[in-house]
């Protein structure tokens, strides 16, 4: 993390030590918290466990990945209308000082603090967790530090292919979580990665996360709620992909489909109203007493009445039958009119405040090796095909055959479109493929490159940091 202010690192210590303290058992028989240490919080094997759960609920940051940080993907493309309610991040016209940047960037860096919390408590208490657990304890804090940096490098830096060899400036790489006595050192003040950097160490820990997490766990919540070596392995199919390094991505890819974990449902629907099926490789697990609850929730964001409804889809709904047909179930099943202002909906976030925040699913893992494949060989692939049409005919019905490998291609960038939109994935795939925005409503076309379509470094934060530099277009 960068340095904050002398507030926001005292708030981001205190909740560290506070979800320590409370996560441990015999409460009655505790020492006065003021005595309480965060050694003793690390103790015994139970209380490690309960503070690796602990990691996911930094997860959950209202501002960031408890849904938040996937609408900031989105909303900026071309499949929504520019929502007033996020006013200037939807026009391209966010400001250095601009509120929402700031919290984002604030809620990006608090879930990795957390994490590097608990690994350096993790390894001062070494030995006291089972062996085999406390590296999977190790994966998963290395997972969700992995995720939480893709984000924050795709939304507030340009895409990965914006320079030879990405030597563009990304974000902070903070891999420590400084204490009381060392928040303040200027050390702390940390300069912005290259986004090569910042790609080399995600792919660090997810490597870290493939080696040590487990491939699956007993209770169907911890299937999809928790990180396993599927989860690690679908997040760097996308990381390869994003780099353009396809035969890493089909690998990866492959790894998961080889696997047999995971299955398509019958209908696309189903991972949206049960949230632990096979489909969902990896989710952030919500519910009504989560943080993001009725203010932050995406199914508030983006679900009709009752909900807030902030995000409308008429881009969407409009695409043409001829590409996305009038009979598609995500079509039929996924989007609606309302009745109140006769505007389109997304029905993926039903449960309004207790959605579950969608980060991989298999159709993803199907198309990125569809389209690793294409892309490596130039080629009408048969594999390729067949894993296109296994999304697509769920919903559809299928392609028969393509004269060109770059129809196909064009087959399978739009069946993304479709299948995966409104989960975070439509503008960071404009991103890699070099494209821009189109005009939606009172939002201007941007061409690829465009800095209004990345976020600024947050005001407060250059203040602070001296060593930071702001992105292009941004004072």
């Amino acid at each position: 993390m960068t340095h904050k202010s002398n507030l926001f690192w005292k708030a981001a210590l205190g909740v560290a030590l506070f979800t320590t303290a409370s996560s441990c058992d015999k409460v009655l028989d505790q020492e006065p918290p003021a005595a309480f240490t965060t050694t003793e919080g690390y103790s015994t094997p139970a209380r490690i466990a309960s503070s690796a759960l602990g990691m996911y609920n930094g997860l959950q940051d209202a501002e960031f990945l408890g849904g938040r940080a996937l609408i900031y993907a989105d909303i900026r493309a071309d499949d929504v209308d520019p929502a007033a309610y996020f006013g200037t991040l939807a026009n391209n016209t966010q400001l250095a000082g601009d509120g929402t940047a700031q919290l984002a960037w604030q809620g990006g860096y608090r879930t990795i603090y957390s994490v590097n919390f608990f690994l350096q408590q993790l390894q001062a208490n070494t030995g006291i967790a089972p062996a085999n657990l406390e590296a999977q304890y190790i994966g998963e804090g290395k997972y969700i530090r992995a995720l939480t940096m893709f984000y924050l490098v795709n939304l507030y830096a340009q895409p990965y292919n914006y320079t030879a060899g990405a030597t563009h400036l990304g974000i902070p790489i903070q891999l420590v979580a400084p204490d009381a006595a060392s928040a303040f050192d200027p050390a702390q003040n940390l300069p912005r990665a290259t986004v090569a950097e910042v790609y080399a160490q995600i792919e660090s820990d997810l490597n870290d996360a493939i080696a040590n997490l487990p491939e699956t766990y007993t209770t169907a919540f911890d299937k999809v709620g928790r990180a396993t070596k599927d989860a690690a392995r679908a997040l760097l199919s996308r990381v390869a992909l994003y780099k353009g390094d396809y035969v890493r991505s089909a690998k990866l890819a492959g790894d998961v489909i080889t696997g047999g974990r995971h299955t398509l449902n019958p209908s696309p629907l189903t991972p949206f109203r049960t949230f632990t099926t096979s489909e969902s490789i990896f989710s952030v697990a919500m519910g009504t007493s989560d943080n993001p609850n009725t203010n932050n929730a995406i199914g508030q964001h983006y679900g009709p009445s009752p909900a807030r409804a902030d995000i409308t889809i008429t881009p969407y709904v409009s695409i043409p039958t001829t590409q996305f047909a009038a009979d598609d179930k995500r079509r039929t099943l996924l989007t609606t009119q309302s009745t109140a202002n006769n505007r389109y909906y997304t029905l993926k976030y039903a449960a309004i405040s207790a959605d579950w925040v969608p980060i991989s699913r298999y159709p993803e893992v199907l198309l990125n090796r569809a389209e690793s494949l294409v892309r490596t060989t130039n080629t009408v692939n048969e594999e390729a095909l067949a894993l296109l049409n296994q999304v697509r005919s769920r919903s559809t019905a299928p392609y028969v055959t393509f004269a060109s490998s770059t129809e196909l291609l064009n087959a399978i960038l739009l069946e993304r479109r479709l299948e995966l939109a409104f989960e975070g994935h439509r503008m960071f795939d404009l991103f890699r493929t070099k494209q821009g925005t189109t005009a939606r409503g009172s939002a201007a076309a941007q061409p690829y490159g465009s800095p209004k379509l990345i976020m600024p470094i947050p005001l407060r934060e250059i203040q602070q940091n001296p060593n930071l530099v702001q992105n292009e277009g941004y004072q």
